[in-house]
């Protein structure tokens, strides 16, 4: 769990040391901003949170599929499937906010993650403790069904559910990659 714990251990680092959120935009990606130049928010809007609450909730899921990724394909893989489909995903999300939406946070990549495992993790194995042992495909199924929900019926426009969504699939094609013959 080396890559899972550095990249958590990193966020909250980020997250204690980050500008208040009125001022992310050099750090936070928008559309605008990578038109003008700022590729690093490709990379440094996936460690900005909003709030204690936005960086428990993603480091609660970074942990359960991060880890359980990593037991399975080891940390250059799973850190492959982060930073490539958080990437991924906020270029493919562009179309589905205003150019000057700024979108931050780690659960994009996250969602990959999830899908990724969903592939790739055993049927069997159970997630974590923390999720009381559920299998960990039913509790990526489940956090895939919360996100299209959220899509469908959210109308408060403060999280980037498409590019959940987005992230998801990534994942899937990951794991369709990466998943293990039988």
């Amino acid at each position: 769990m080396r890559a899972t714990i550095f990249l958590i251990f990193l966020m909250i680092i980020v997250f204690l040391i980050s500008p208040p959120l009125p001022q992310v935009g050099s750090i936070g990606f928008s559309t605008v901003g990578l038109l003008q130049g700022q590729f690093w928010t490709l990379v440094t809007s996936m460690f900005v949170h909003v709030d204690l609450l936005h960086l428990a909730v993603n480091m609660f899921f970074l942990y359960i599929f991060g880890s359980a990724l990593e037991f399975e394909i080891k940390a250059r893989k799973t850190l492959v499937i982060f930073f490539i489909a958080g990437v991924l995903t906020l270029v493919l999300g562009i179309p589905f906010y205003s150019p000057d939406t700024h979108i931050v946070g780690s659960s994009i990549a996250i969602s990959a993650l999830a899908g990724a495992a969903l592939l790739i993790v055993k049927i069997d194995k159970p997630a974590s403790p923390l999720v009381l042992y559920a299998p960990i495909g039913l509790v990526a199924i489940i956090y895939v069904i919360f996100n299209v929900f959220m899509l469908i019926f959210d109308r408060s426009g403060g999280v980037a559910w498409p590019s959940h969504i987005i992230g998801f699939v990534i994942g899937v094609n990951f794991g369709l990659m990466w998943r293990k013959r039988i």
